[in-house]
């Protein structure tokens, strides 16, 4: 199960990819790697990630996956977010695992 301190720090990485300004993910992209179970390799190569195990990379994948297709109808109207895939994957993390 994933801890409450994972998701933190990989929220403080995520964070810190969107202050940079380096990176510009797309909603898309990030959709499309949630959905290929892809999301924490594509993070890895691109952004600057906490080291995860491969079974928290795996149980967070899936929980995306699972979410997303809840939260995709809301992504712009409930949260506001139209272009950054960073800021999309923060808001999936928070609502998914931040209980």
């Amino acid at each position: 199960m994933i801890t409450k301190d994972v998701i933190k720090n990989l929220l403080h990485e995520i964070i810190c990819a969107i202050d940079s300004l380096e990176y510009e993910i797309s909603i898309k992209e990030i959709e499309d790697h949630i959905e290929a179970n892809t999301l924490m390799e594509f993070l890895s190569k691109n952004v600057s990630i906490c080291q995860l195990t491969s079974d928290e990379c795996d149980e967070i994948n899936n929980k995306l996956k699972i979410y997303l297709d809840t939260a995709r109808p809301q992504i712009e109207k409930y949260w506001g977010i139209k272009n950054s895939g960073l800021c999309l994957l923060a808001s999936l993390l928070i609502e998914e695992f931040w209980n």
